[in-house]
């Protein structure tokens, strides 16, 4: 019988309790390789290397000792950059940065064991801050701001535990004020007021916990705007990412 070279290596061994120990591999169905990596105790460990089913890398994770956390790089089906960031414990932790085919980044947003912890923060495609978004455990929290591509105050608004609360205000690309108003508990609630391009007051409605004294077709577009923009703040598609840790079939 033939022997093993010192070049041979040993794939996919369980020991009595059946971990998962020393080299893995998979492979999909049509033969390419679906992942590759080092486990002691069925926890991967060093580097695990998984792949699109065209053979393309699609994730490389460079684990701890301990095999806890993983300083992840994804990648799409054509082998570009698309996310990098690090997992502890199989979820999103720290800053993640999501890149386009330019290497150009194009938003950032940061977690605490898996849930949306810090600022979310979006780019023009010059480079420059579109927007900006606070998060405290999965809920909006603080300031939300967006940028005209001058660098100018679109629109500035509060929340608080995942509610519209505080002070809005909505500006003209030269940074006057365009609309200016209160949220209470999610409601609109006090004067809002509306301004034109020289700075006077065109109209105020008055609201008492989201119910408007008058109507008013102006106010009333204005308003349904920035009731969209609300609906928009925060919402971006991120590439699948989840699945190449969960799911991952070893």
């Amino acid at each position: 019988m033939q022997g093993f070279t010192q070049t041979d290596t040993i794939f996919n061994q369980t020991d009595h309790l059946n971990r998962m120990q020393g080299h893995w591999k998979k492979h999909y169905k049509n033969g390419n390789i679906a992942y590759k990596g080092y486990f002691k105790d069925s926890r991967p460990m060093e580097t695990l290397v998984r792949y699109h089913e065209n053979g393309a890398i699609s994730a490389k994770m460079i684990f701890s000792h301990c095999g806890d956390t993983a300083q992840a790089t994804l990648y799409n089906t054509l082998g570009r950059k698309v996310a990098s960031g690090k997992y502890l414990k199989q979820l999103k932790h720290g800053t993640w940065v999501y890149t386009n085919a330019n290497n150009e980044v194009v938003f950032s947003e940061q977690f605490k064991e898996g849930k949306k912890h810090g600022k979310f923060t979006n780019y023009f495609p010059t480079g420059q801050v579109f927007e900006e978004v606070n998060w405290k455990e999965d809920k909006k929290d603080g300031p939300t701001v967006l940028y005209f591509i001058n660098g100018q105050i679109k629109s500035m608004l509060f929340y608080t535990d995942g509610q519209t609360n505080g002070p809005v205000r909505l500006y003209y690309t030269d940074g006057r004020f365009r609309l200016e108003g209160q949220y209470k508990g999610g409601l609109k609630d006090g004067p809002w007021k509306f301004y034109d391009l020289s700075g006077n007051v065109t109209k105020q409605v008055n609201y008492t916990m989201g119910i408007a004294s008058d109507q008013d077709a102006m106010a009333e577009r204005e308003t349904k705007e920035l009731d969209q923009l609300l609906k928009n703040v925060g919402k971006i598609q991120e590439p699948a990412i989840e699945d190449f840790l969960r799911g991952r079939g070893f």
